[in-house]
Formats: structure tokens, C-alpha cells, sequence
């Protein structure tokens, strides 16, 4: 019985599990105590393992001291003796039996928890750096595009919300994703990209709630460079696609300040 709950007590353990997210500062300050938490885990449990292992090995001295008694006691009643060395002898194998399950399963928690804290650093690593590694997720990409383009840092934010958007194009924040990564453009003042994105959001997610976004910011970087038949085929695009747009009453107001302009070559070339 108590072979069986040493065992148990390691088997519990390592069923221990847990999942980790980084998004600020703090939670990277909480993920270093993480880690330290799981090390000492470990390693308590390491500790308690080699005491149970010396239980058992004491178990298994006395086991072996009856065999060399009993084998040494020429007088005593043969049929007892043999009956002694059976029981002797199941027990040491029991006892061998339990300290090789119990090195097993505590490799198996060993095992797990080196994964949990890999992945936990690997994260921290994420959240310190600003950069996404090679195994980022869809998830720990849009926080990262999203923390750098929050800190103004937009080359980066187009290089990391370009890498969710591209990888991942059936995520639920794959449109956000290109929809940021063309308000980073914008950002920029680099007019031209800023298009190209707000197009490839309507083409490959016109069913999403920012497409309609996506057009007006387009038809407001295709007016800066005067292109103004662009940009009110653009604004034309969301009264006749999306009649129920929150950016309705600013694209009609905007639609009707580039047709007064069209006649203006300084604000309009075409």
C-alpha cells in the first residue's frame, strides 16, 4: 500500500499542466516567476523521489538480510525456509519493480515540465525582444504586431502582421491583420502599399468588418497622391457593397469634396 502510494504521489504530479500568454511587461515579469516556481517544483520533486528510492532500498537491505538468514540456518525447517525465500524474494522484485516505476514516471514530469518552461521562455523571449521567433503562433503574431505598432514601431508591425496574414489567412484575425498592416502604411505616409493592402483586404476578406474601412482609407491614400477618380471609385465601392457602413456619412462627405476638386490640377491629376 505504501509502495503504491509513492507511486501515486508522482504519477498526481506530473499531471500538472499549464498554459501561458504575453501580452505586457508584467505578464513577461510573471512568466520569469513562472519558470522559477516550475524549476523549484522539479527539483523538490526530484528531492522527494531520492528519499522514497532510499525507503525503498532500505526495504529491500532487510529483504535481503532475511534471504542470507534464513539461507544460513541450516537447522531451520526446510519447507518454511523455501516459503521464507518465495516471499524474500517477490518482495525484492516488487520493491525493484516500484523504484523503476517510480524513475520512469518521474522522468515523464521532468520531461513535461522542461516543455512547459521551454515554451514559456520562448514566449518571454517574444515579449522582450518585440520579435516573433520562427514558431510563432497566429495569436502571439497579432499580439506582437499589435504591441509594436501600438509603440509606433509600423516597419515592424507590416513585417509581422504580412507574416499572420500570409500564414495563417483563414485565422480569425487574419483580416485585422491586413487591415493594421494598411493603417501602418498609412501611418507612414507610404500611400502606394497602403492601396495595395486596403485592396488585398477587400478581395480576400470582403465579408469582413473592417473591408469597408479598408476602402475609405484607401480612397483617402489614393487623394494625397490626387489620383481622385481612384479614390471616389473607391468610396463608390462601399455605398454600393456595404449600404449599412459605419464609415458611410464620412465617405459621402469625402466624395463630395474630391468632385469639387477634380477640376483642380493641384489637388487632382487625374
Amino acid at each position: 500500500m505504501a509502495l503504491k502510494t509513492l507511486l501515486a504521489s508522482v504519477a498526481a504530479a506530473s499531471l500538472l499542466g499549464g498554459c501561458f500568454w504575453t501580452t505586457t511587461k508584467s505578464e513577461g515579469q510573471a512568466l520569469r516567476r513562472d519558470v522559477t516556481t516550475l524549476q523549484g517544483r522539479v527539483d523538490t520533486k526530484e528531492k522527494e523521489l531520492d528519499k522514497q528510492i532510499a525507503q525503498l532500498q532500505t526495504v529491500l537491505d532487510e529483504a535481503t538480510k532475511v534471504l542470507k538468514r534464513n539461507s544460513a540456518d541450516i537447522g531451520a525447517d526446510v519447507e518454511k525456509l523455501s516459503s521464507d525465500i518465495r516471499t524474500a524474494n517477490g518482495l525484492v522484485s516488487a520493491i525493484n519493480n516500484g523504484i523503476n516505476e517510480l524513475k520512469v514516471a518521474f522522468e515523464k514530469y521532468r520531461k513535461d515540465n522542461d516543455a512547459r518552461i521551454d515554451g514559456i521562455e520562448q514566449r518571454l523571449g517574444q515579449l522582450e525582444s518585440g520579435k516573433p521567433s520562427a514558431n510563432s503562433g497566429p495569436d502571439d503574431l497579432w499580439k506582437l504586431g499589435t504591441q509594436a505598432y501600438e509603440a509606433g514601431r509600423y516597419n515592424d508591425a507590416i513585417d509581422i502582421y504580412k507574416r499572420l496574414a500570409q500564414t495563417f489567412p483563414t485565422h480569425t484575425r487574419a483580416d485585422d491583420a491586413q487591415y493594421f498592416r494598411g493603417q501602418a502604411y498609412t501611418n507612414l505616409k507610404d500611400w502606394d502599399n497602403a492601396i495595395a493592402t486596403y485592396q488585398q483586404l477587400m478581395q480576400k476578406y470582403p465579408d469582413s468588418d473592417l473591408s469597408d474601412d479598408g476602402l475609405y482609407f484607401a480612397a483617402l491614400a489614393a487623394q494625397q497622391l490626387k489620383n481622385c477618380t481612384e479614390a471616389r471609385t473607391y468610396l463608390g465601392l462601399i455605398k454600393s457593397k456595404y449600404p449599412k457602413s459605419n464609415v458611410t456619412k464620412q465617405s459621402t462627405s469625402l466624395d463630395a469634396q474630391i468632385k469639387k476638386d477634380l477640376k483642380n490640377k493641384s489637388k487632382c491629376t487625374s
